[in-house]
């Protein structure tokens, strides 16, 4: 088998809210091979298209002829053979390519990429939902949010508080957040997983104080307290916040994980496969985990067909946590031919060859790539705050 073409498909998805989360392109590539079988994988980069689509043209010369199933291999040629290892962007246009490659040999092979890994270590695969406050901040929107996501059939809720803060004691923040993690904690009742999201936009003093506030409400997990090279800094967290630290969303290499690990600054990985160099790096990055006593929670806010993908992953870690997904209600949950359903807290494990699932073509037609935009956050000094 051999890679004929590689395609880009950009599907245009604004985000329903109050202007507090990102809009953005579901970024798709597609590997067209000379046996008439096409991968599909996710490079999801909000606000970077244009980066990426210059990165996969960069590359396209070294994938075209390829054998999709020497995944390894062609991973090595594109990080290894054109001297810059790259960043985040290289590395979401990578990983595309290396999720499309599963997906055809998962194909080839008529099973589950799951199933090629040894198989599910589970019967279904706890998940939480992320976006559902729309970016709400008023507490009686919050309780309504909540509830229309208990209907939806979540049992498990991240929230994050997209407002400017002060670098140092900034307690108006931390009882905003104390405040809404309670209005939360009061709709969605005692035992339903509850985390927190810092975004990275506290430095570590501020995210002591941050957490220390939100300690008596039984979060799963604190995430990004700080920005995630501040290796020392969210060591220092964790020392000090008696919640699990969480971090990994703009990592993309296996060595950054080991170092947060080394340090003991988190405890629960979290890879973005779109982000991480795809599948193979997520499956390595969950081995560390599991060699620290760790836990794997894939992040996951884009679309579902990046969340179908994070399932295989899921379903074969021993040390598998809980798995990130968008909030979608509406066209977003049915860009893919089945859309995924959440039933009390779980999603079913995948079972069709590949990733089991297919883009809905008719569906990608109608929404045309948009111009994204992620929000931006200033002081009341006109400084620019972390979003």
């Amino acid at each position: 088998m051999k890679i004929t073409q590689v395609e880009a498909v950009l599907v245009g998805a604004p985000t329903p809210g109050c202007g507090l989360l990102s809009n953005r392109n579901y970024f798709y590539i597609l590997l067209h091979t000379d046996e008439g079988l096409t991968g599909l994988g996710e490079a999801t980069l909000e606000s970077h298209d244009e980066s990426v689509l210059g990165s996969l043209r960069d590359l396209e010369d070294l994938i075209i002829g390829q054998d999709p199933r020497q995944v390894g291999k062609l991973m090595q040629t594109l990080i290894r053979q054109r001297f810059w290892k790259g960043g985040v962007v290289k590395a979401s246009a990578v990983s595309g390519v290396e999720l499309a490659c599963w997906d055809l040999i998962g194909k080839a092979a008529g099973k589950p990429v799951c199933e090629l890994l040894g198989g599910a270590v589970r019967d279904r695969v706890r998940v939480y939902a992320n976006g559902w406050t729309g970016g709400a901040t008023d507490p009686a929107i919050i309780r309504e949010k909540a509830a229309a996501a208990l209907e939806y059939g979540y049992s498990a809720f991240k929230f994050s508080l997209a407002v400017p803060s002060w670098p140092v004691r900034d307690l108006e923040t931390v009882r905003r957040i104390r405040r809404a993690a309670e209005t939360i904690r009061e709709a969605v009742g005692p035992d339903s997983p509850l985390l927190f999201d810092g975004h990275g936009r506290y430095d570590s003093r501020l995210a002591i104080q941050v957490g220390q506030a939100l300690e008596e409400l039984n979060l799963m997990f604190f995430e990004e307290p700080v920005q995630p090279e501040d290796e020392e800094g969210m060591a220092l967290v964790a020392d000090k916040v008696n919640i699990p630290i969480a971090a990994g969303e703009r990592l993309t290499r296996l060595q950054e994980f080991r170092r947060l690990f080394e340090k003991r600054a988190i405890c629960i990985a979290q890879p973005d496969l779109a982000h991480c160099h795809g599948f193979g790096e997520g499956l390595k990055v969950a081995h560390l985990a599991e060699a620290f006593d760790g836990f794997v929670a894939p992040h996951c806010p884009m679309s579902p067909v990046i969340t179908a993908i994070s399932l295989h992953l899921d379903a074969v870690a021993p040390n598998f946590l809980i798995q990130e997904r968008l909030f979608l209600n509406d066209w977003r949950n049915e860009i893919i031919t089945e859309p995924l359903k959440v039933k009390e807290g779980y999603l079913e494990l995948p079972s069709g060859p590949g990733w089991g699932i297919e883009l809905d073509m008719e569906m990608v037609r109608k929404h045309p790539r948009i111009v994204a935009g992620t929000p931006r956050l200033f002081r009341p000094d006109g400084a620019v705050c972390d979003w």
